[in-house]
């Protein structure tokens, strides 16, 4: 089996864990933060109601929800040595689109954060069609001095399901920010959702040709649930569609890793939503036991990551 730089202790994958340890030397943690923003495809710029599966409330930790970035992050540090022995930790702007609004607001923002001795770095989280040249600029510019990391969601590569998902923007959009992004030397992730009732088993596998032209540093993967109280919820009670059983999870993304580029590094290969948000499917599983059940699925199958290219 071919070294993958970022592949160890069993796994068959390029592993973000292994990737921060190289980097820092010590126990990182992306401390998640609401910060207040919202959407284009929430307030009428170019939709209304948000994305079809989005319930921000579902994803936010429990130290998140105090408006004081300041207190946020104290509280998210001591929270999150205490579960995961953290050492230091990656500002992640996770909910809503972080570039969408005054640019002064996420700048006041990144500096708050940045004033803690304990971050070492910065996430943002947004849409490929909310990147202001100055906003990149500034990325740019205090990852001279801290690690930056871009998130974009593209979600999918084919727009019937952009469209399915009420996302307000265009594959098109998607490469067009991916080749502006090509100017600056920050790392960016591509996020991506697998299982939606608009793509065959065929079409979720085929996205990772087009995945591997993209200049990207990390993928993040998850698969499609329906959590209570967003849009899909009620159309899903209505007419109830396909959605994954465990083991048809664990076989796609296994061929999915398969085509993906060494280059790549997985940031996350499924979703997490709380029990009380989770609506459909349930798995009844822990994160170590999928994780293990993912590598172990490779194994069996005699897979790692590009060796299906």
């Amino acid at each position: 089996m071919p070294l993958l730089q970022y592949a160890r202790n069993g796994f068959r994958h390029n592993h973000y864990k292994f990737f921060l340890d190289d980097m820092f030397h010590t126990r990182v943690q992306r401390l998640s933060v609401e910060t207040g923003f919202t959407c284009p495809n929430r307030d009428g710029t170019k939709g209304w109601g948000g994305c079809i599966y989005c319930n921000n409330n579902s994803f936010m930790p429990p130290y998140a929800v105090n408006g004081d970035l300041k207190d946020q992050i104290s509280v998210g540090k001591q929270y999150l040595k205490n579960r995961f022995h953290a050492d230091k930790f990656i500002v992640y702007f996770q909910s809503y689109t972080n570039t969408y609004g005054p640019v002064s607001v996420l700048k006041d923002k990144i500096r708050i954060a940045l004033e803690d001795k304990d971050v070492v770095g910065i996430s943002v989280s947004t849409r490929p069609d909310c990147l202001q040249r100055d906003v990149l600029d500034f990325l740019q510019d205090i990852s001279r001095d801290t690690y930056v990391n871009l998130e974009i969601g593209a979600e999918s590569v084919y727009d019937k399901t952009l469209i399915w998902m009420n996302r307000c923007h265009t594959v098109e959009d998607t490469l067009k920010a991916l080749s502006v992004l090509d100017e600056y030397s920050f790392d960016v992730t591509a996020h991506i959702i697998l299982g939606s009732p608009t793509e065959t088993r065929e079409e979720m596998l085929a996205m990772t040709q087009e995945i591997n032209r993209w200049n990207i540093r990390f993928l993040k993967l998850h698969h499609l649930q329906v959590i209570r109280g967003a849009r899909l919820e009620k159309e899903y009670l209505k007419n109830p569609f396909h959605l994954f059983e465990y083991r048809e999870y664990l076989d796609v993304v296994t061929e999915f890793i398969s085509r993906i580029k060494t280059e790549i590094i997985f940031q996350r290969l499924f979703a997490e939503s709380p029990g009380s948000w989770l609506l459909a499917p349930i798995w009844k599983k822990r994160t170590t036991e999928i994780m293990m059940d993912i590598q172990k699925t490779m194994g069996d199958k005699n897979l790692w990551q590009a060796c299906q290219l």
